[in-house]
């Protein structure tokens, strides 16, 4: 039941919303057992539910995950995120800290969490094409939470990230979503615009990545500060 529990939450977080049907079709068990566990999510607090119109027939519900529901999915990647911060904040010297207040220290704490991260994930990005590049950065980060998906709209690729990996923290402070962009950016080796962000109340969060890059760029080598 747990496992099949997780994979729902799964395919709610990565698709937004879904039917009973469509949850039953991907999971591949019985809509009636689907809409017993999409009953006990509801009432646990981790799945909202709402009813949609549709051009014929009766209102379908959709179900997607509660803003706890998000945060127990998260769960994974807030562990991970603090075993990047712990040795990022403890590296931290006091000739460091001069002069900054809690926000910008948490901003330097970050842009370090970025470099780090980036350096972890660089062996998967080696290809020479921007396209390319951007693809593997988008299967690269996908299990960090980051992006989801990247498609090509002509004259810059557009990347996405249905949810968000840690959204009480993001709502917080910036510096969480800041570090996002820059960590695709340091892979890509290429400007990253940040467009909008779930934290601040997007559908998505979503970058933009121009293809008019320098000849021969390639992945910044990330190293401590950069």
């Amino acid at each position: 039941m747990e496992r099949t529990r997780d994979e729902l939450m799964q395919l709610l977080h990565a698709r937004r919303d879904c039917s009973v049907a469509e949850l039953a079709q991907a999971v591949g068990v019985s809509e009636g057992s689907i809409r017993r566990h999409m009953d006990r999510m509801v009432a646990d607090g981790l799945v909202t539910a709402r009813l949609a119109r549709q051009p014929r027939g009766r209102p379908v519900t959709r179900y997607a995950l509660s803003e706890a529901g998000e945060e127990v999915n998260s769960a994974s990647h807030y562990a991970r995120l603090l075993d990047r911060l712990y040795p990022a904040l403890t590296g931290l010297r006091m000739d460091d800290l001069a002069g900054l207040d809690g926000p910008a220290v948490l901003e330097r704490l970050f842009a370090e969490v970025a470099v780090v991260r980036a350096r972890e994930h660089a062996s998967e990005v080696r290809a020479e094409r921007l396209e390319e590049r951007v693809e593997e950065v988008t299967v690269a980060l996908r299990e960090e939470g980051i992006l989801s998906e990247a498609r090509d709209e002509g004259d810059a690729f557009r990347l996405r990230n249905v949810g968000c990996p840690y959204r009480s923290c993001a709502e917080d402070h910036h510096a969480p979503c800041d570090a996002d962009r820059r960590t695709i950016e340091l892979l890509l080796g290429a400007p990253v615009i940040q467009l909008s962000t779930v934290a601040g109340g997007g559908a998505s969060c979503e970058y933009l990545v121009a293809k008019d890059e320098p000849a021969g760029a390639r992945p910044v080598h990330p190293t401590a500060g950069a």
